[in-house]
């Protein structure tokens, strides 16, 4: 599709920072790009924010002088609908109401030709409903950007049932030429991020409730032994605990309240005594004039045992095996179901969603679990759980064990599927039920949260690395302590049999 940019008119409706950012990017890709607020005084705003944004670009090289000349002539301020009309695609960035933005899409139908585009940003608002009260609801998609639009590759390309496929086709095609990385959605709550995001906050909540982590090791686990930018609680914070608790509340009555979206009483507790995040200076953490990290719990110093035998250890991780078979303590390799085998009789197992005391229980040996870690040799970090009964002898030497191959350890409460297996888990299968909903295909999710919310990997790119039935197994053996909120999907299910 041949579209050439100084003959395709953009307007941009709201300018607040979605739509300040959104109207830099059409610019720079070279359209005219027309820009109406209620407030030209926010308009006047966003301009003075654009060429701030553009003068520093300058400064460190980014862009030359012309180029950054040529952006700002691009962009002009308007004062009315109806100076939109030669527009041939409007998107819109105003509130989040159903109403109000039904109300300026009638009226823009009215002021623009039959083939314009009509785009909306929101991150929630089912486009069905949306277009519902539209002469062409066929016209209307959605353009999900993510904050700050300039910078965020992902682009959420939302169709109603409604949409012509042209349509899409068309969006999807302007967002790869303004350099994004956009994926087809259904429009369905919380399209792929929002929905898809979930558990990555839940699960932290639903840990700290259960006492399993404290927030700040609960962070440090999930970006030292997940390779996450930023932990859950730091983010929240970063988010708003308000803005995160929202959103989660919408998602949660979508779905009929369903469990696994489920509200956590702690948030709520903070949001309705003020405790917002970084914008009210406190949430989970306290924040001054610098916002300092909040140390997470080492274990002390331990030695490290004299020897260890690796049980089955095809059965575990190759990045696990290269370490331990890397380091200081001599390793003997026997046959077995992947269990490092301890000289004070003590197994270290991987996680599996059932806990170390009813592991140790079933063994008839001290269970210390390990978390998973997205590669084990260039983790920071490494998280055991002991069984209740677990000697102190013995949690000490699987310390050593790991601190000899210079990792940090973290000894967390028992609890069913420690702190990254559970969340990786769940992360997977709201994505496999994504797929299975057909709002999004494998690839599409994948990009989405890669792309998105700068995921280390993939949802279910991590659930192949894992192995799709360690999944499905770990979500059993969840469910068996939690209920419903860990049932497998479907689609989860039929992929994790064997050929």
């Amino acid at each position: 599709m041949q579209i050439d940019p100084k003959n395709y008119p953009i307007a941009v409706l709201g300018t607040g920072t979605m739509g300040e950012g959104i109207a830099q990017t059409a610019a720079t890709a070279g359209h005219p790009v027309m820009l109406y607020d209620v407030s030209q005084e926010q308009t006047r705003a966003a301009l003075e924010n654009i060429a701030k944004r553009l003068d520093r670009s300058t400064k460190k090289r980014k862009i030359t002088a012309e180029k950054k000349d040529q952006i700002q002539a691009n962009l002009s301020p308007k004062q009315s609908l109806k100076e939109l009309a030669p527009a041939k695609l409007v998107i819109e960035a105003i509130i989040e109401d159903l109403e109000i933005k039904q109300n300026v899409f009638c009226q823009l139908e009215s002021l623009l030709g039959a083939d314009a585009i009509l785009a909306t940003n929101t991150s929630s608002i089912d486009l069905n409903k949306m277009g519902s009260t539209l002469k062409r609801p066929e016209r209307l998609v959605g353009m999900h950007f993510f904050n700050p639009a300039p910078i965020m590759a992902l682009v959420e390309i939302v169709r109603s049932l409604e949409t012509d496929s042209e349509v899409s086709d068309t969006v999807f095609t302007l967002a790869e030429k303004w350099g994004k990385s956009p994926v087809h959605v259904r429009s369905s709550p919380g399209f792929i991020v929002n929905r898809a995001a979930r558990p990555f906050y839940s699960e932290a909540l639903a840990i700290l409730k259960e006492g399993g982590a404290d927030a700040a090791t609960c962070d440090a686990i999930m970006r030292d032994c997940g390779g996450f930018r930023m932990g859950p609680f730091e983010l929240m914070d970063l988010i708003g605990l308000d803005v995160n608790y929202a959103v989660t509340c919408q998602i949660w009555e979508s779905y009929q309240r369903h469990p696994r979206f489920a509200p956590s009483v702690l948030q709520k507790e903070l949001v309705d005594s003020g405790r917002l995040g970084r914008k009210s200076g406190k949430g989970f953490f306290e924040y001054g004039e610098a916002v300092e990290m909040q140390a997470p719990k080492n274990a002390p110093e331990s030695p490290a045992p004299a020897s260890l035998i690796l049980e089955g250890p095809e059965h575990l991780p190759q990045s696990l095996q290269n370490l331990l078979e890397s380091g200081s303590v001599p390793t003997k390799r026997t046959s077995g179901n992947g269990i490092i085998r301890l000289p004070a009789g003590a197994f270290v197992v991987l996680s599996n969603g059932i806990n170390s005391t009813e592991r140790s229980a079933e063994i008839g040996q001290p269970v210390i679990s390990l978390d998973l870690c997205l590669d084990f040799e260039r983790s920071s970090r490494f998280v055991l759980a002991p069984a209740s009964a677990c000697p102190d002898n013995v949690l000490r030497e699987a310390v050593g064990l790991f601190q000899s191959l210079g990792k940090q350890v973290s000894v967390i409460k028992d609890i069913a599927g420690m702190v990254l297996t559970r969340t990786v888990a769940m992360l997977a299968n709201e994505a496999s039920l994504l797929v299975q909903d057909e709002v999004a295909d494998v690839a599409g999710v994948n990009l989405a949260m890669r792309k998105g919310v700068n995921y280390p990997l993939g949802p279910l790119e991590w659930a192949e690395k894992l192995g799709l039935a360690a999944v499905a197994e770990i979500l059993d053996n969840l469910r068996k302590v939690y209920g419903v909120r860990y049932q497998a999907s479907a689609w989860l299910r039929q992929k994790a049999k064997p050929n």
